[in-house]
């Protein structure tokens, strides 16, 4: 029991912790995927946003060479230098012009190593910002996208990414250029040459601001790669790359991306900003990690306080425990001694009070128990006088019948066998026959008695003689019928015996031809035959019913709800009381009722 109650206490240990676990557990996965929603978005927002100042930024780098373009195209001296015929302008000549030219893109270029012009003409001029031991203008005409340039409106621009043109052979990380390709066109609107500006990709690349967590880069049209902040990314095609806008989340080499974009307005290229996703959700774990040690930090103190505090309160039931195992191995002198006022400590307190009256009641039980021994001895001693009389009886009997007096040594017969009957408890249960014998004895020893006669007749049906019946079950009613019912004059009595087959159950009728009874005697009757209150001494003086109301009392304790009493009676009629009870054939002397409550 001790250990039983051992496990009672780590079972509400657990199931405690359980119930805390399990929110816990819960919490995690509800803030992990609250937060988680939470921290993406704050990551695409923050990559937004410096994807908004750096395309702010290329925007302002590319819309100023437009517009420094603009000024090329619109002015006229230009446009005349570029319609003159290359055979009219002699070297000298030509060498002005050249020397002029350059004078004026200086003072319409901020020109810089990050920045290159060149002017081409129809007519086979060419004009550059630069000396041609950087870079020899007529390679343009073998790039394959030269001949394009015929077909750009007038109004139009050209954007293409070059990553092999060097403008210093000395300096090798100078191949990445950005080329802006606009036609010149004269006042009647024909095409007299084309603008060339190349911006070094160097100029573009402070601008993408990439760290361990963010990757950020310019794509043309094509996605392929204009700047990045690794060089050897320049010019790789990005494949995941889709033109319908934006994306959530995009997967590179099996691994998956945050992805954020923006259209440049210049040129419709596009800054994008990729954010691994593990470490876009790597900050998410990170608080999580903190709240969970947290929490498992108070959810330890809790589980240390929980235990304690559940030690506590079952104390008093292993306690309790305790005593009762004792009490259960006989121990009955034993008392809890457990105060409080929680559930263990009274019931500790009842067991105490039922343990003391206990002993009270095995006290008791000892003296009566005491008694009962010492009466027993008194009634052993005191059946030597019935037997003595019974002996005696039968002694005068032989000795009046052998001097002839028959009839009064049948009395004394009836008288013996009265009284054997009376004395003998050792059956509770007799056969219906010797039920009947000591009613015959009865009623002669009544009719010598009272100087009438009262005729008895029995009809006992077939099996009926044998079957059991209490003892002196039939009697009082016998003497009630001879009492009351003759008001001890004479009459006729009959008995009638019969077994009821289909409920198994035998039936006996007591019927007289006596004075019968009132219908208010009668009914006062039938309601107090089961009742098991005192007759007052009034009542005894008339008819009450006593031995009627004894049998059934008995009768009903033996057989309970089986057992059916009727009671028929009319004014100078008679009485009839039918019996109904369960037929039995047990063996004589079986135990069915306490016999302390029959004779």
């Amino acid at each position: 029991m001790f250990r039983k109650h051992q496990s009672l206490r780590k079972k509400l240990v657990w199931s405690s912790l359980i119930c805390v676990l399990i929110p816990l557990v819960c919490i995690y996965m509800v803030t992990d995927y609250l937060t988680r929603d939470l921290i993406l978005e704050k990551a695409v927002g923050s990559a937004r946003e410096s994807l908004n100042a750096a395309s702010a930024n290329m925007n302002a780098i590319f819309e100023q060479t437009l517009e420094q373009s603009n000024f090329v195209l619109q002015n006229s001296e230009i446009r005349q230098m570029m319609s003159a015929d290359s055979e009219s302008l002699r070297a000298p000549k030509q060498i002005i012009q050249y020397n002029r030219m350059s004078r004026m893109l200086d003072d319409m270029f901020v020109l810089t190593e990050y920045l290159k012009v060149t002017l081409i003409g129809k007519n086979g001029l060419i004009y550059t910002s630069y000396p041609y031991s950087d870079f020899n203008p007529k390679n343009f005409y073998n790039k394959n996208w030269t001949s394009l340039l015929k077909q750009i409106q007038p109004i139009s621009t050209y954007w293409r990414a070059e990553h092999d043109t060097y403008y210093n052979y000395s300096d090798k990380g100078s191949a990445d250029w950005v080329t802006i390709a606009r036609p010149i066109q004269s006042t009647s609107s024909s095409t007299i040459g084309y603008l060339i500006i190349n911006i070094n990709e160097r100029k573009l690349r402070p601008y993408l601001n990439n760290d361990n967590d963010k990757e950020m880069m310019l794509l043309d049209d094509k996605g392929t790669v204009v700047s990045h902040a690794d060089k050897a990314r320049i010019g790789e095609t990005m494949t995941w790359l889709k033109m319908d806008g934006e994306l959530d989340t995009v997967e590179i080499d099996g691994e998956k991306f945050l992805y954020v974009d923006q259209e440049l307005s210049s040129n419709k290229w596009r800054m994008v900003s990729i954010i691994p996703l593990k470490a876009a959700l790597s900050k998410n774990k990170q608080i999580l990690f903190i709240s969970l040690a947290v929490q498992i930090l108070f959810f330890t103190l809790f589980s240390v306080l929980l235990t304690v505090l559940i030690s506590k309160l079952t104390q008093p039931i292993v306690k309790l425990s305790a005593f009762v195992k004792r009490i259960g191995r006989g121990q009955l002198d034993e008392r809890s001694f457990i105060r409080g006022n929680n559930e263990a400590a009274q019931l500790a307190r009842t067991i105490d009070q039922m343990l003391d009256r206990i002993e009270s009641m095995i006290e008791q039980i000892t003296y009566e128990q005491t008694g009962k021994r010492k009466a027993e001895l008194e009634m052993l001693q005191a059946q030597i006088n019935p037997h003595f009389m019974f002996n005696l009886l039968n002694s005068i009997r032989l000795n009046i019948l052998m001097q002839g007096d028959r009839e009064n040594a049948e009395l004394i017969g009836s008288l013996s066998s009265l009284l054997r009957m009376t004395f003998n408890r050792d059956n509770e249960f007799i056969p219906l026959r010797e039920e009947t014998d000591t009613i015959s004895h009865y009623v002669t020893l009544m009719n010598f008695r009272h100087a009438n006669q009262v005729r008895l007749e029995m009809n006992l049906a077939d099996g009926s003689a044998e079957a059991l019946v209490p003892r002196f079950m039939i009697q009082p009613m016998i003497e009630n019928a001879i009492i009351h019912g003759f008001e001890q004059f004479g009459g006729e009595i009959f008995i009638e015996a019969r077994i009821v087959a289909t409920t198994g159950s035998l039936v006996i009728t007591i019927k007289d031809n006596g004075i019968g009874m009132s219908p208010e005697t009668l009914t006062r009757l039938r309601e107090t035959a089961y009742s098991s209150e005192q007759i007052t001494e009034e009542d005894r003086k008339g008819f009450s019913g006593i031995g009627l109301r004894n049998v059934a009392q008995r009768l009903s304790m033996i057989y309970g709800a089986s057992f059916k009493l009727n009671i028929q009676s009319e004014p100078d009629v008679g009485t009839e009381i039918c019996l109904e009870f369960p037929l039995d054939y047990g063996k004589v002397g079986v135990e069915n009722a306490d016999g302390n409550i029959g004779g």
